[in-house]
């Protein structure tokens, strides 16, 4: 069985704001308040983890882009931006907020004994480390011997950073 959402995108049935080769962004038909702005991955997607790290940052730099919108065009006091995470399909919705508007997303919050907290951090904590690292691509291979160019001056990787701080302790 297809996904509904696809099948719209395909078909193109939504009031359609903005479009690229990976994105689609519209307003639902069921919109949470005016202005209301829907960005959805053109690919079938349920979980951001299926996404590559390109095009998460597409959407995020969309879903920024259309709470400034929202913020010139709509005058809205604040935006909410959620990430909804489905068996439909993955979509972002940017939703301008104003002052007594209705919507309540308050949750009330849960009282954690200090050992619950205490755990909960170790395990995130454990997981967070790779943040802010890229996967290491593969060194192209130099060349050797007679294949070295004269011109290009090879520094050993320790000795690298001693090397720039050198010559930029020479520059007055």
């Amino acid at each position: 069985m297809g996904c509904v959402v696809c099948d719209k995108i395909k078909e193109k049935k939504a009031l359609i704001i903005y479009e690229d080769d990976n994105l689609i962004a519209i307003l639902p038909s069921k919109p949470a308040v005016p202005g209301h702005i829907r960005i959805l991955p053109k690919q079938h997607f349920t979980k951001l983890e299926e996404l590559d790290d390109e095009l998460v940052e597409e959407i995020f730099f969309l879903a920024n882009f259309s709470s400034v919108s929202a913020f010139e065009v709509l005058r809205a006091q604040g935006t909410n931006i959620i990430l909804n995470e489905t068996n439909n399909h993955l979509a972002v919705d940017v939703i301008p907020r104003r002052e007594n508007d209705g919507l309540n997303f308050l949750w009330k919050p849960k009282q954690l004994t200090p050992e619950e907290m205490n755990e909960v951090h170790n395990r995130i904590k454990d997981k967070t480390f790779v943040i802010g690292q890229k996967e290491a691509k593969e060194e192209p291979e130099t060349l050797s011997g007679e294949e070295e160019k004269e011109d290009v001056i090879r520094i050993p990787e320790e000795e690298r950073i001693n090397y720039l701080i050198k010559h930029l302790q020479k520059i007055p």
